[in-house]
């Protein structure tokens, strides 16, 4: 007997703009800002204080803060002496986690609850990697008020390191925020079919692939593979769990996001590169789908 266990596809995008480890003197603060990106905070050492709108929440060592896009805050240092920190922002464009980590303001964990997860131990890993690199790189760039800054450049092996640990971070943050997941039925139906219904829905995929985001692609393929567009809907669906559109819009979003974060193309450019009528409607169309909008998607250079 042999056996074929199918995961679902998935394609999501992690994107980090800032990632840095700060230790800041008595009379710090950072001035009242806001961005569309998530910012993760990780007190070390000291006190912190954030004002997030309104609110005040005082941050000791080994606890953290969570905030989501778009909240007014600022910060300072609230103790005598200095104030560590490790303080990511990030976007996250999955769907299902977005949701998660946007249903509050902002998010705190206190310390008992931190050191019954594994976020002290993946910090201190990211810490350690970071003191290793600050170590072998050159002397760090001195502002005018004589702050150290230390810009590194980190090879693909240890940025590859940042990003998966900073995936299991947010895991632990939100196995923290929410409550046990049911346990799943005691069978799962799979994505399955004849030889032949697989063999006709790859042919389709690899149509789709070639034909790519053409209106009325669906409707030629159908004719390609002498088969009804319902068929054709209902072949490639039952193989790969999504319907020929939504495969479709798959493609589309990972263009979108490739011409976005890797080309100089101006957003209106690619709307039109990915066969939008309008650059509005693109727009719409990719907050939707991410839940930011191609410029706040997109790094600032």
């Amino acid at each position: 007997m042999s056996m074929e266990i199918s995961i679902s596809n998935s394609s999501h995008t992690l994107q980090v703009v800032g990632c840095q480890f700060g230790v800041k003197s008595a009379d710090w603060s950072y001035p009242r800002h806001h961005h569309h990106l998530f910012e993760l905070c990780y007190c070390w050492e000291g006190t912190g204080e954030l004002t997030v709108s309104e609110e005040t929440i005082v941050l000791r060592a080994g606890e953290l803060l969570l905030l989501k896009p778009g909240i007014k805050h600022h910060s300072r240092n609230r103790s005598a002496d200095r104030y560590a920190f490790f303080n990511i922002h990030f976007q996250i464009d999955d769907k299902e986690v977005y949701a998660h980590l946007t249903a509050a303001p902002y998010r705190y964990l206190d310390r008992d609850r931190i050191q019954r997860t594994r976020l002290p131990a993946y910090f201190r890993e990211m810490e350690g990697l970071l003191s290793k690199e600050l170590l072998q790189s050159g002397p760090p760039l001195t502002s005018p008020d004589s702050d150290h800054r230390f810009a590194i450049q980190l090879s693909y092996r240890n940025r590859l390191f940042f990003q998966g640990h900073i995936l299991l971070i947010i895991q632990e943050v939100l196995s923290l925020l929410l409550p046990l997941e049911p346990e799943p039925a005691a069978e799962l139906p799979l994505h399955a079919g004849s030889v032949l219904q697989i063999d006709a829905a790859h042919a389709i995929e690899a149509s789709l692939q070639n034909t790519g985001c053409v209106k009325g692609a669906v409707n030629g393929i159908a004719k390609e593979q002498n088969l009804s567009r319902s068929q054709c809907y209902k072949i490639f669906t039952h193989v790969y769990g999504m319907s020929p559109r939504q495969y479709l819009t798959q493609i589309k979003l990972n263009q979108a996001k490739q011409l976005l974060l890797d080309s100089e193309l101006t957003v209106e450019a690619i709307s039109r590169k990915l066969g939008f009528a309008t650059i509005s409607h693109f727009s719409r169309q990719f907050k939707r789908w991410t839940g930011s909008s191609p410029n706040q998607f997109r790094p600032q250079r």
